[in-house]
């Protein structure tokens, strides 16, 4: 194969630099309800959806509805600035020329309010509300490569988080590269590749890198 059949791309502190965003959302929500948030806890939420947590992690939210909890959780978004860009985001989007699929725990309408139009470069877009099951379970990704009409095996997909680290290797991606901008290398060590930012992963798009990556036979 000459180069990856397809790109996978996370969203929140993969493209959007948002994690510092969500962390502030979720500690204003946290201090709202009167419950102690360590960075620890607020970990746990990264690259997953916060019903999922709610739902299967243990917590002082513990009885409450999960739902309910997320709507409410979603009103503390509108008090913060905005996110933008992470760096050599909008480069490697506009600029990758392989078919393009976004797959994030967040809702198509935030992949809208962070992409703007580069959104429209997204052949396939993957988010919480299309699957039953989220990060780190393998089925986003695993319907990313469905609705492309490609082999996960030929894929290359770029995450942050460990949760979603899981979610493309669980699925079989060819290569799965962790940008450490949000954890750090060992946090992300099941990725097959961790580097520092997005500016590296352009290069492993070329038909040379994916051959002497993936091997001849790939």
């Amino acid at each position: 194969m000459p180069e990856p059949a397809a790109l996978l791309l996370d969203l929140d502190g993969t493209l959007v630099d948002s994690e510092g965003f969500h962390r502030q959302v979720f500690r204003n929500w946290f201090a709202a309800r009167g419950w102690p948030a360590s960075d620890e806890l607020l970990a746990g939420f990264t690259g997953r959806r916060a019903d999922d947590v709610f739902a299967t992690q243990p917590g002082p939210w513990d009885g409450e509805d999960a739902e309910a909890m997320t709507a409410e959780l979603l009103t503390h978004v509108a008090g913060l600035p905005q996110p933008g860009l992470a760096p050599g985001a909008a480069e490697l989007v506009a600029g990758a020329r392989v078919p393009l699929g976004l797959v994030t725990s967040a809702t198509h309408e935030w992949a809208r309010t962070c992409l703007g139009d580069l959104l429209d470069h997204f052949a396939a877009v993957v988010t919480r509300d299309e699957v039953s099951r989220g990060k780190p379970d393998p089925e986003p990704y695993l319907l990313a490569c469905r609705a492309l009409g490609v082999s996960a095996p030929d894929c290359l997909a770029v995450e942050d988080a460990p949760a979603g680290v899981a979610s493309a290797v669980a699925a079989g991606v060819g290569l799965v590269v962790a940008v450490s901008t949000t954890f750090t290398s060992i946090q992300l060590s099941a990725a097959h590749l961790v580097v520092p930012g997005l500016d590296h992963v352009p290069g492993l798009l070329t038909a040379s890198s994916w051959a002497a990556r993936l091997g001849p036979s790939s």
